[in-house]
């Protein structure tokens, strides 16, 4: 195997491009180019596959239809499985530095591409300027980091044993593998999920959420824009019940890669290890769901920073994200005081279409979030235990909009602090203590993210042992988002996932099948010298 040049790579900046008039007029006239009216294909085996089903892809900003895109069928799951098995052989004998090579020159492409690729995240999905390009960034890092990560794991060596060497041997797992990818980050994420999995020498089929799909299209237009064999990676789109299932039970499936919903993981795991369903292997499952987290605030904080910590992990994304800051715990004491800083920030921030370079938030992503997000405000207004402090309101006249909203609870025993909203909506209960804390953090098993913020060491420190351990990622006077790859790998356990540290190097060992090779040297029965010189 030939190495490569291959830097320690460093995370690419990302900023808010309507901070800067020359970033914000790039993104302006992206947005103008953004294709409308366009009928999305599938893409099984490099070609465009269509269906006589549609469903329509719709901007959540205004509600407007923008395409339409495919409802795939059994028939196009199978077709994609078997592109996929067909590619595995080739894709797989091929070095893993070219395989590395390649998704250098993915990563060209998408620099390239970086303000189209945000512009139609923003029509697409509502999310503003500033979260698109954060996105576009950690897609960036996903690809940069994982191709050094698995140049460090195949360098890996063993240990030298005496009259033997040993080799350690990192292959693709066999058959084919499966990325299913949510809507909340749909490049980044749902770029991820495939290209581990290829870059390690898998053949994939992918379906991206129905709710992105345009998006998840570019991925394609790239993998084709630079070479890749065709059959590595199959997009096959839609609300997955008409596929999936006949994926999901194949025989030759050896991983599936999911983030989505913790409902969603249950049934999936049912279709991989249900016994009902032959198979001669242990699929690989790696899975992130959800989460509802928690930042806990002792009363020694500073309250205008602690809200501010507060209001970008509750609301950044309009709240659609795992990490999002669902609950905050604050200690009883500094709770008035925060209470109103909370507010005034919360007023100050402005809900709208994301074109308009003022949008501090956009809609929620599709009128099915927004319906439940609303039955969860309509619930708290009909609560005698619930106050809403701010927001409340939700209007899809115009598109998906819900405003971000604070309610507080006066009891520990309430939906709002246990079940997943994902929405730009806060629970907050005052507590006595970090024992209090914990009774409430108690009633979910989401072990996702988790914040506490004090000036008080003795405090803190207290905190970090108690707390931690709730949190697959655990933050002391920051906020509950913004894992950044490689710096902090991201994953929880419990009921939202298997931890598999997405961003870490030893995320890719989910896709690997690891070998050894052994080869003995001595001989038992070697003659002497000079039985050899006289034979």
């Amino acid at each position: 195997m030939t190495k490569i040049s291959l830097r320690t790579p460093i995370n690419e900046p990302f900023f808010n491009p309507r901070d800067n008039d020359k970033e914000w007029q790039c993104i302006s006239d992206a947005l103008a180019q953004v294709p409308t009216g366009l009928d999305i294909p599938m893409i099984i085996d490099g070609k465009k596959v269509f269906s006589s089903n549609k469903l329509n892809n719709v901007n959540p900003s205004n509600g407007k239809i923008i395409g339409t895109l495919q409802q795939a069928d059994a028939n196009h799951a199978q077709m994609a499985i078997d592109a996929a098995l067909k590619a595995k052989s080739l894709w797989a004998s091929l070095s893993p530095y070219t395989r590395i090579q390649k998704m250098r020159d993915l990563e060209s492409v998408f620099l390239k591409w970086r303000y189209e690729m945000c512009a139609i995240s923003m029509t697409e999905s509502g999310f503003t300027s500033q979260e698109t390009y954060l996105e576009w960034a950690e897609l960036i890092d996903f690809i940069r980091f994982n191709n050094y990560f698995y140049t460090q794991l195949l360098e890996e060596q063993l240990g030298d044993g005496w009259g033997e060497t040993n080799q350690l041997v990192m292959r693709p797992l066999k058959g084919f593998t499966c990325a299913v990818s949510p809507f909340n980050f749909p490049q980044a994420i749902g770029y991820n999920l495939p290209l581990a999995m290829a870059l390690t020498g898998n053949t994939v089929v992918w379906k991206p959420s129905e709710d992105c799909t345009l998006s998840a299209y570019l991925l394609m237009l790239a993998l084709d824009e630079v070479g890749f064999p065709p059959g590595v990676i199959n997009m096959i789109s839609g609300i997955g019940h008409s596929s999936l299932p006949t994926i999901l039970t194949h025989p030759e499936l050896s991983a599936l890669n999911f983030t989505g919903s913790f409902s969603t993981a249950r049934a999936f795991g049912n279709y991989i290890y249900g016994a009902e369903f032959p198979r001669s292997n242990f699929p690989r499952y790696v899975v992130e769901t959800g989460g509802k987290d928690f930042l806990v605030a002792d009363k020694s904080i500073c309250v205008k920073e602690t809200a501010t910590h507060i209001i970008q992990g509750a609301f950044g994304r309009t709240g659609q994200k795992c990490s999002a800051n669902s609950v905050l715990l604050p200690d009883a004491e500094i709770w008035d005081e925060l209470k109103q800083q909370l507010v005034m920030q919360t007023q100050s921030l402005v809900t709208t279409d994301v074109t308009e370079r003022k949008a501090d938030l956009g809609p929620v992503i599709s009128e099915r979030q927004f319906d439940k997000i609303k039955s969860y405000l309509d619930l708290a207004k009909g609560c005698s235990h619930c106050k809403i402090l701010i927001g409340g309101q939700a209007d899809k006249s115009k598109g998906f909009y819900v405003e971000p909203t604070i309610i507080e609870v006066d009891v520990d025993d309430h939906v709002l602090l246990k079940e997943e909203i994902f929405g730009p909506v806060l629970a907050v209960r005052a507590v006595k203590n970090i024992e209090h804390a914990i009774k409430i953090i108690e009633l979910h098993n989401y072990r996702l993210t988790g914040s506490v913020v004090s000036q008080d060491e003795y405090y803190i420190e207290n905190a970090v042992k108690l707390l931690s351990p709730y949190a697959g990622n655990f933050s002391i006077n920051r906020k509950t988002t913004g894992a950044v790859v490689h710096m902090q790998p991201f994953g929880g356990d419990g009921a939202s996932g298997t931890n598999s540290k997405a961003g870490g190097q030893w995320y890719l060992l989910n896709f690997i099948s690891q070998g050894t090779v052994i080869r003995r040297h001595a001989r038992t029965h070697t003659p002497s010298l000079g039985e050899k010189l006289r034979s």
